[in-house]
């Protein structure tokens, strides 16, 4: 499993990052008051803003929880829904909105969400740029690209996925900067890192 920072320390790297900012608003601050308590265990809300903010925070904090128990950010929709468990499901939802309001969010919520490993602004271009590197890997470690006759499910995944990836090139539909990477990539160019 991946190793994932602490709520500790993630709130300490937010605050780090916030104070850096010129952006000290008040809403700001009262997220920053709020989960300070919240991840050293003395919150007592006792205002509507702060009780507001509280159920953000522990929103925030149950969606980590959920990463660093299962290995990936909640879904909020799946091809089979049955299978998707409805707790699993809100906290997708929660990501969803949070991805709507973005221009309602404090700057404190902004940066929180920005460090957050849990949570992608936009989470289809982090599943492309991941599904590249696992190409990028793939080729560095085998000297080739997946193979669709792999016996090895990811690989076989990752050759779908590439494949994919080669009729929207040829159709014309990759976008330029995608196009870019992926034939870095091709080339043996490419790094793990692919940018945008």
């Amino acid at each position: 499993m991946l190793a994932f920072p602490t709520p500790v320390e993630l709130y300490e790297r937010a605050v780090r990052l916030w104070k850096a900012t010129t952006d000290t608003d008040a809403r700001s601050e009262l997220h920053q008051q709020v989960e300070d308590a919240t991840v050293h265990h003395s919150i007592e809300p006792v205002r509507q803003g702060v009780v507001r903010a509280l159920k953000w925070i522990r929103a925030l904090h149950r969606h980590e929880q959920f990463w660093r128990d299962h290995g990936h950010s909640p879904r909020e929709k799946t091809r089979n829904m049955n299978a998707l468990p409805d707790s699993e499901r809100l906290m997708g939802e929660w990501a969803r909105y949070q991805r709507r309001t973005r221009d309602h969010l404090s700057t404190y919520q902004l940066i929180r969400l920005d460090i957050s490993p849990s949570f992608q602004w936009d989470p289809q271009h982090s599943t492309w740029i991941s599904n590249l590197q696992a190409c990028e890997r793939h080729r560095r470690a085998t000297g080739s690209l997946p193979r669709l006759n792999s016996k090895d499910p990811e690989e076989f995944a990752l050759a779908r996925w590439l494949g994919r990836q080669f009729l929207a090139l040829r159709l014309g539909t990759l976008s330029r900067q995608r196009a870019d990477q992926l034939h870095a990539v091709l080339a043996g160019t490419g790094s793990d890192t692919p940018a945008g």
